[in-house]
């Protein structure tokens, strides 16, 4: 796995110094990554591939809005093979969603 972080860098280029966007910005991704992440757990426990692809997919474009350019890679490897009713990559993309969960946590702490 990559070491790379949550970064809220894609963020700033879209606010361009503008607080009040930039603060708009990260609580609707906290917001939709929390609803989809959730959603996607569910959907895992009902083995609905049908929805946790779609969530997948979802989650992946959060990835890369908090610039994890490898993971987001992996996400779409995961989304692929999950299209293929395969799913290899499942630990991986649950540690991806675990390091964006602990990076929420300490925006929110903020």
């Amino acid at each position: 796995m990559a070491t790379e972080q949550p970064n809220l860098d894609y963020v700033h280029r879209l606010s361009d110094g503008d607080s009040w966007l930039e603060k708009r910005l990260i609580a609707v991704m906290i917001t939709e990554f929390k609803s989809d992440y959730s959603d996607y757990k569910n959907a895992l426990a009902e083995s609905d591939y049908k929805k946790i692809i779609t969530f997948v997919h979802r989650l992946k474009h959060k990835i890369g809005f908090l610039g994890m350019e490898y993971s987001y890679q992996i996400a779409h490897k995961y989304e692929e093979e999950l299209h293929k009713n395969e799913g290899r990559l499942a630990p991986e993309f649950e540690h991806i969603m675990t390091q964006i969960s602990d990076f929420i946590n300490t925006l929110e702490e903020r």
